[in-house]
């Protein structure tokens, strides 16, 4: 229970869906590290209560074994009880030091620390928080709950410098927080940086797309930021680059679309092609953007090519 493996679990199920338009909860922004680089969003309940979310709900097991222990040990379910995860990470390179994920939502605490104890797990005190670690986790991952609608988790010491921040009320102030707020307004899903996408790629890719990482072209990408809408009928997906220069922004939308041709032309997957003839490109002075809007059944589609379990029976999608 809350070992690395089951947190990871939880995360990566929620960032399978996308959110809705409230904007990034205030006290979880204020959380965030002062030298934080990206920022990503999304808003679990409102996801969960969009079509595709509960198209992919009706896609899960419900019965799993794992998951109805997990609940009952826990008395945290978290496609009922989360509402909001903000994940922040700080100056590359990026390291389990110095990245955080912070929840928003219905807590029990008491019962979850329990049961973290039960499975061999520990809780210590660190600036007047119950801090609970998994047993025998080599990345030292750590959960605290700064009260029962407040939740970080991370490396120990990423966790511990956000408990000094709640404590000493050094709040998050940085160049971050501006963007955050416009994009989460603006998406159900996001990411802002304002970092050198170079920076992120260097040495994260190999061949080809290395070299690309490193060409002056993406290195004249100096701010990112992207987004999903998860509407009643569609999905629309959005991204601007800022570079140096317009002449720069141009040649990335060239390049981007060049891309899409070639997919456009693939003719083994028609579902691809779909999708790529429905981006559209522009330039705004120095920054490139990108728009896609997808049907929502698109999106169902290709929810099912990647769902390594899609042999199984399905069940029927809840009349909306």
């Amino acid at each position: 229970m809350l070992s690395r493996s089951i947190a990871l679990a939880v995360l990566t199920s929620i960032s399978t869906f996308a959110g809705a338009l409230p904007g990034v909860d205030p006290v979880l922004l204020q959380l965030v590290m002062p030298d934080a680089t990206v920022l990503t969003g999304i808003q679990v309940d409102q996801t969960l209560a969009s079509p595709f979310g509960q198209y992919v709900l009706s896609q899960m097991q419900p019965n799993d074994a794992g998951f109805v222990a997990f609940i009952t040990a826990t008395g945290f379910d978290p496609t009922k009880n989360l509402t909001q995860v903000l994940a922040a990470t700080g100056a590359p390179p990026v390291t389990q030091s110095n990245a955080l994920i912070l929840g928003r939502g219905t807590f029990v605490p008491a019962q979850i620390g329990s049961a973290a104890i039960a499975a061999g797990g520990s809780v210590t005190t660190y600036g007047g928080l119950s801090v609970i670690t998994a047993p025998n986790d080599s990345s030292n991952t750590a959960v605290v709950f700064f009260n029962s609608t407040t939740a970080a988790i991370g490396n120990v010491s990423a966790v511990d410098a956000a408990i000094d921040r709640w404590n000493s009320k050094s709040w998050y102030t940085g160049n971050l927080s501006a963007p955050a707020q416009a994009a989460s307004t603006a998406s159900s899903a996001w990411f802002v940086t304002q970092t050198p996408l170079s920076d992120f790629l260097s040495g994260k890719l190999g061949g080809n797309l290395g070299s690309a990482a490193q060409s002056n072209l993406f290195q004249s990408i100096t701010a990112a930021s992207g987004g999903i809408n998860f509407g009643a009928a569609s999905i629309t997906v959005t991204g601007a680059a800022v570079t140096t220069s317009p002449q720069n922004a141009q040649a990335l939308v060239n390049v981007l679309q060049f891309l899409v041709s070639m997919l456009q032309s693939n003719a083994n997957n028609s579902t691809a092609s779909t999708i790529a003839s429905a981006a559209s490109f522009s330039t705004n002075a120095s920054t490139a953007l990108m728009t896609l809007t997808i049907p929502e059944q698109t999106a169902e589609q290709l929810f099912m090519q990647n769902d390594s379990s899609q042999s199984r029976p399905r069940h029927k999608k809840p009349v909306q």
